[in-house]
């Protein structure tokens, strides 16, 4: 009962913050030219575990309810939480730090076409162009930004306030 506790703990706290960076960054969070630096606690996925995964796809879709783009910008939720996954899957089973950069990365490409090719369809945007602008951002929040506060949380230990070693990580 305590560990189902903690998780939908966690959970809501990585959400409830996802969600607070977006409405602090309103301006800059939505549109064809996005900085979304809610997307900086991607890279905090490992720290989280699973819990993360799932807190950042409901952050994700609570914070696309506001979008400018209607609802049909709720649908990305799904490539989020894919790719979400995909980052702590691949920090989980390689324990290198590197593999968030390339994740991240790989999450930014992924967002960029997805929301690119929504913001292109819904305001008749250049698609290339709008692509780029979604990657670009999501780059600069999740890995400039991202990567260097997940480094500087794991060497304090936040990972081990919050319970989500993995036994990959307490072996080494």
């Amino acid at each position: 009962m305590q560990n189902r506790t903690k998780t939908i703990a966690l959970i809501s706290m990585y959400a409830s913050l996802y969600v607070a960076l977006i409405f602090v960054f309103m301006e800059m969070s939505y549109g064809p030219i996005q900085l979304r630096v809610a997307d900086a606690l991607i890279a905090m996925i490992p720290l989280f575990g699973l819990a993360g995964v799932i807190g950042h796809a409901l952050g994700v879709f609570i914070s696309n309810i506001f979008s400018t783009a209607g609802l049909l910008d709720l649908l990305n939720t799904i490539p989020s939480f894919v790719m979400s996954f995909v980052i702590y899957y691949v920090y989980k089973k390689t324990n290198n730090d590197y593999t968030i950069i390339a994740t991240c990365t790989a999450y930014s490409v992924v967002l960029g076409v997805t929301v690119g090719w929504m913001l292109s369809y819904i305001y008749s945007l250049p698609l290339i162009a709008t692509i780029l602008y979604v990657a670009i951002g999501n780059i600069i929040a999740s890995v400039l930004i991202g990567w260097p506060l997940f480094k500087v949380l794991k060497k304090v230990g936040v990972h081990h306030w919050i319970g989500q070693v993995t036994r990959s990580v307490e072996e080494k």
